[in-house]
Order: structure tokens, then sequence, then C-alpha cells
């Protein structure tokens, strides 16, 4: 008489169960793998956005380089429209006389009727508050070192807003305040 076969089964639970531990492990290298793609997708999309931010506020800046350029010629300063809100020409909105704007230029619309567009697309602008009128800086006095000092000790002083706009609508704003010797 021929000894009888052994049962299969506990081999058999052994292979399911290897095979289930399998499956579960490569579901885990899966969702790691997915996750992965998210996360690699959500920091190219930042990169992305703080460039678009870098160049909003590099156009701010220049805007800014040029408000200052067209104030520092010394005419510019003296526009009438520093003192009356546009009665010195109306090609000039971008100047406000102290205390004129009542809008917050953070918030505000800007149009070409309240400030200055300095390219052809609109991605930089700027407008000029005069802020005060023959100021004498600190430390200009006559008596500084013992003896009088020479020249222009007043200055009249202007706020510099300016706006940038990168191509994916990003803005950015610079404020900035400016003196010019007044006499």
């Amino acid at each position: 008489m021929k000894p009888r076969a052994k049962a299969n089964g506990p081999r058999r639970q052994r292979g399911a169960s290897s095979l289930f531990i399998t499956v579960i492990l490569v579901l885990v290298v899966m969702l790691l793998a997915v996750t992965a793609a998210v996360l690699s997708s959500t920091q190219f999309k930042l990169a992305g956005n703080l460039q678009y931010e870098n160049i909003a506020f590099n156009l701010a800046e220049g805007a800014l380089a040029s408000a200052e350029n067209w104030l520092s010629t010394g005419t510019y300063a003296k526009k009438k429209g520093f003192t009356s809100y546009g009665t010195d020409d109306p090609a000039l909105p971008h100047i406000y006389p102290i205390g004129h704007l009542t809008a917050n230029p953070l918030t505000m619309t800007w149009t070409d009727s309240n400030s200055l567009q300095i390219d052809a697309d609109g991605a930089q602008r700027y407008l000029i508050e005069k802020y005060g009128a023959d100021n004498q800086p600190l430390g200009t006095g006559l008596d500084s070192g013992g003896r009088p000092l020479t020249g222009c000790q007043k200055v009249d002083v202007f706020r510099i807003t300016t706006r940038g706009t990168s191509a994916k609508g990003t803005v950015k704003f610079v404020q900035t305040t400016y003196s010019v010797p007044s006499c």
C-alpha cells in the first residue's frame, strides 16, 4: 500500500498571502509615485509664480526709475499740477498736489486718467504725489559744524507709487519718497 500524499492546503495559503502582500506593496509604491508627481507639479507651478512676481517687481522698479528721472530734471517738480491738479497739463494726469489723491494707490484701478503708462502694453505705470514743500531736512541747519551751509537747504518731498504687471497678471507695487531741491 502506498502512503497517501499530504494535502496542499498550507502551501496554497502561503502563496495567497504572498500575493496579497505583493499587491499591497505595489499599491504603496504606486501611491508614493503619484504623490511625488503631484508634489513635483506643485513645485513647478510655485517656481513659475515666483518668476512672474519677480518680473512684476522689476517692472515696478523700472517705473520707479522713470518717475525719479522725470522729477530730477528740476522743471517737472515745479509743474503747476502739483499745486492745482489737472490745470497744468492734461497730458500729465499722474501728478497730484498735497492731499489731493483720495484713492489708495494700492487698491485703485490704474487708468490713463490717474497714472502714467510708460510702456506700450501698460505693464509699467506710476503716479506722483507731492507730500511737502520747502522742507528743511534734518542736519541741514545753518549752524551745522559751526559753519553756514551753502546752496539750497530746502526740498520738496514727493511720494512715488509704481505698479508692475507681469504677463500672467501678477501685480507688484513699489512706493518710495523722493526729494528735490526746492530752490
